[in-house]
C-alpha cells in the first residue's frame, strides 16, 4: 500500500513528519537517551515493556478460562502478543505508527488486578473504605500515593 488514500491517518500519525512530534513524545520526567540510538521513542518503549518485570509476570496469569478440562488456556503473555498481531497490522494499514501501536499493546494488560475486571472493582471499594471515597482502583495508573 503506497497511495495515501489507501492509509486514510498517515498524515496525523504519531511520526516524525509530523508537526506534533516534540510534544507527542515528550516525556514527564527524564528517561536515559542516547544521541546515537536507532530506535525511535516508541520503539525504546516497547523495549523497556519487554523487559519490565511486571510484562513478564504474565507468563503465569490467564487470560481468560471458562473450561478447566481445556488444556489450550491462553496466559495473558500469550494474550498480548495476539493483541500486538493485530493492532500493528491495523495500524500499518491504517497509516498509524506501528511502533507506538506495538507498545501499547505490549503494555495494554500490565497491572491487571487478580480476577479481571471484577477484581478492580473490589480494589476500588477497598480504596474508597480505607483510602478515600473518591478513589477509583485503575489498572493503568502508576502513580498512586498511598
Amino acid at each position: 500500500m503506497t497511495n495515501k488514500a489507501d492509509r486514510p491517518f498517515s498524515e496525523v500519525a504519531a511520526t516524525p513528519e509530523n508537526a506534533n512530534w516534540e510534544k507527542l513524545t515528550a516525556r514527564s520526567s527524564a528517561l536515559y537517551n542516547r544521541a546515537d540510538d536507532v530506535r525511535s521513542p516508541f520503539a525504546r518503549d516497547y523495549t523497556r515493556i519487554l523487559h519490565s518485570t511486571a510484562y513478564r509476570r504474565l507468563k503465569h496469569k490467564t487470560q481468560v478460562f471458562y473450561n478447566i478440562d481445556n488444556d489450550h488456556i491462553c496466559t495473558r503473555m500469550e494474550h498480548v502478543a495476539h493483541v500486538e498481531s493485530v493492532s500493528s497490522t491495523i495500524a500499518s494499514n491504517l497509516g498509524l505508527n506501528t511502533e507506538l501501536t506495538k507498545a501499547i499493546a505490549m503494555g495494554h494488560d500490565l497491572g491487571h488486578a487478580p480476577f479481571g475486571h471484577h477484581g478492580e472493582t473490589i480494589l476500588t471499594k477497598l480504596c474508597q473504605n480505607f483510602i478515600s471515597k473518591d478513589m477509583k482502583f485503575w489498572h493503568e495508573k502508576t502513580d498512586y500515593i498511598l
